[in-house]
């Protein structure tokens, strides 16, 4: 297998149009229906607090129109990055630097005092998103030193069906994404360094604590890719170095890896202040681990499914069962087809005898990339198991292993692309069907690039909240006045809310240029009081339907009330206009 020969007999040029293309689909895939997908409420919270207005001036347990609901999404060009630093460390827990570059972004294409529309506040990511497949092309390149490997992962890239849903997002993962993909490649030069017994550069250790710093200003997770590359380090000098015969270990070799893991520990302690209470914010509340018995097994699933998600996926989410049975079947039955196949690409390169002297110090580089992915599960298992916060929840936090996800796959299907094996099954009637060759690639490619599709069409990925569908369903019953009131216990509702508010905003303007007659209906956030947590339709409640001009409607989005305490102030439930899989709990009130 001569991973090196892949270039000889094509220009240099040919290879960079080969990857503008890719990186021209993964962008064009990126921006397609980029912003037909409803706001989610972390995107809201994203955009807000980017325009450092936050979400705390919000009245609560009165009736506003939707342009208060949606100021915080409203550019003041008076606000500075400061005013939005003192914002994320007053109602958040983010770090700043990605809220820095959307807030320098949005005041690119939004003029003072509109709405930040999701095609802006999405584009950025989107950007960013499309940056990861050169920069995926450069590790891989530098890794093994092979064209073929390095444009495999960038087509992988390009059609990755995680990454696009990622990208697709007003957040700051694909940002993240690029940081651990430059601080791979300073830690594969510093093992190769060590290998060849040279002393590591200076300057390439300062852009190594830089990027690392810069890492952990995006996004807390961040420290979990530094987790992963220090177990990685661990490995290699207990396993590769130091007990290896022949091996001579030196202190000196080390050194600079060391002075680089001082400089990034002080680049994270800047940040401790504010990191030191996101364990007890409301903000993680949610993801805590279920230890019972029915449920303790669940997050091993969930790490499996997300994987797949990164190389393929089918229509799995607002469309029929029948469909979603026949994309599991298919997705399963391909998995059987090439799982071994990609196992057999990677002991190619980990056990084939090589010929020559360079390529046998490439077995190095894939040891360091397959303890990275080994660590990052390791220190998963032990965020899930140990600290009880079940992060397989969410897909969006498997960002940490994403991008050796697609270089390690782009190994296998490159050494099965080279070295096709020929046997007694291959020469039968049905050698259509083994895993060889270049079909595996293609057959990769091909189920990343349906998945991209899926996620873009919205079949996959979906949002756990539709206030698309829940604002048309709620829009069409529009007769009279109209209230839409929630039960407010932490900001995430706000946000709900204000992501509703959006898609009515979305429906009103497409339907008012069919009826000039459609009104924009009213917001209420009921707060549940410290005195009474269990009775949310107190006082507060009560005086503001009683005084409110009646007739009016309603909508109850999951609102902790009791139906008959509404009742006996004339307001009559309605369960024939209730709305199934909008992910909301949504009932209908009619007030007379």
């Amino acid at each position: 297998m001569k991973l090196g020969k892949y270039s000889n007999n094509n220009t240099d040029w040919l290879q960079l149009l080969l990857l503008m293309g890719w990186l021209g689909l993964g962008v064009a895939l990126r921006f397609a229906n980029l912003a037909a997908k409803p706001a989610s409420s972390i995107e809201i919270a994203t955009i807000g607090f980017s325009l450092g207005h936050g979400f705390s001036h919000i009245p609560l347990n009165q009736v506003i129109d939707a342009s208060t609901l949606l100021s915080p999404l409203r550019l003041d060009s008076s606000i500075n990055p400061g005013n939005v630093l003192q914002r994320l460390i007053t109602e958040s827990t983010h770090p700043p630097l990605y809220f820095w570059l959307t807030f320098w972004w949005t005041k690119l294409f939004t003029e003072d005092g509109a709405l930040v529309s999701l095609t802006i506040g999405r584009s950025l990511s989107a950007i960013l998103g499309g940056l990861g497949i050169p920069a995926i092309f450069g590790l891989s390149w530098v890794t093994f030193r092979s064209k073929l490997i390095a444009h495999l992962a960038a087509a992988l890239m390009a059609v990755s069906p995680y990454g696009m849903y990622l990208a697709q997002e007003a957040r700051h993962y694909t940002l993240t994404i690029l940081w651990i993909i430059a601080s791979l490649t300073c830690l594969i030069l510093a093992t190769q360094c060590i290998q060849r017994r040279i002393s590591f550069p200076a300057w390439l250790g300062c852009i190594w604590i830089v990027v690392n710093s810069l890492g952990i200003a995006t996004h807390y997770f961040f420290a979990l890719a530094l987790g992963a590359e220090a177990l990685t380090i661990v490995g290699l000098w207990w396993w590769d170095f130091k007990r290896k015969e022949g091996t001579q270990f030196s202190f000196s070799y080390w050194r600079i890896i060391g002075t680089v893991g001082l400089g990034t520990l002080v680049g994270c302690l800047v940040w401790l202040p504010v990191a030191r209470g996101i364990s007890s914010n409301e903000l993680t509340d949610w993801i805590q681990t279920n230890y019972g018995l029915g449920h303790i097994w669940q997050p091993i699933p969930r790490l499996m499914a997300w994987l797949i998600t990164m190389v393929m996926l089918l229509p799995i989410e607002g469309t029929s069962s029948l469909i979603v049975v026949i994309s599991a079947l298919v997705v399963l039955l391909l998995l059987l087809w090439l799982i071994p196949a990609l196992i057999r690409g990677i002991q190619l390169s980990l056990h084939s005898e090589l010929e020559r002297e360079l390529e046998q110090k490439l077995h190095l580089p894939l040891k360091v990339l397959l303890g990275y992915f080994l660590g990052a599960m390791i220190i998963f298992l032990m965020v899930i198991y140990g600290l009880g916060k079940d992060v397989s929840l969410a897909a969006r936090y498997h960002f940490v292993y994403f991008p050796i996800v697609l270089v390690l796959v782009a190994v296998a299907l490159a050494n099965l692309w080279q070295t096709p094996q020929a046997t007694a099954f291959t020469k039968t009637k049905y050698h259509w069907f083994y895993a060889e060759g270049k079909k595996v690639a293609i057959v990769m490619l091909l189920m990343g690039l349906i998945g991209s599709l899926t996620v873009i069409n919205n079949y996959g990925f979906q949002k756990s909240r539709r206030s698309d569908r829940l604002a048309k369903h709620i829009q069409a019953t529009l007769t009279v006045p109209t209230i839409v009131a929630t039960t407010y216990e932490t900001s995430s509702q706000l946000r709900e809310l204000i992501a509703l508010a959006l898609s009515f905003k979305r429906v009103n303007s497409q339907t008012k240029s069919f009826s000039p007659k459609v009104n924009m209906p009213h917001f209420l956030l009921v707060q549940q009081t410290p005195a009474n947590l269990a009775d949310t339709s107190g006082v507060n409640l009560s005086e503001i339907v009683a005084s409110h001009d009646k007739p009016f409607d309603l909508w109850g989005i999951n609102l902790k009330v009791d139906s008959e305490d509404l009742s006996q102030l004339n307001c009559l439930k309605d369960s024939s206009l209730k709305l199934s899989n909008s992910g909301y709990k949504n009932r209908l009130y009619h007030c007379q």
